[in-house]
């Protein structure tokens, strides 16, 4: 079995779209995160980083959904131009 491989870009679009779909701003999720400024939402989402695990599954409550549905494997999105309905979900 290989090791999946994650698509940071796409991952972090995810990310976006999930907020974006909740109606939950980049503030409030700084505010939820007690960080005190939005610099790492923005890098997240930009896919400059991936959040730190903690992170991830705090994110994934806060947009009630699993933290790997915020995560895009690689060679899900190479093989599809269909970017959301191909996650990788445990």
């Amino acid at each position: 079995m290989e090791r999946p491989r994650f698509d940071i870009v796409a991952s972090g679009e995810r990310m976006r779209e999930i907020r974006r779909q909740r109606n939950i701003s980049v503030k409030q999720v700084m505010e939820y995160m007690g960080f005190e400024s939005t610099q790492a939402v923005y890098k997240w989402e930009a896919g400059k980083c991936y959040p730190q695990v903690d992170n991830l599954v705090a994110l994934a409550i806060l947009y009630n959904v699993s933290p790997m549905e915020l995560l895009v494997e690689e060679d899900r999105v190479s093989s599809s131009s269909c970017l959301w309905g191909n996650l990788f979900v445990a």
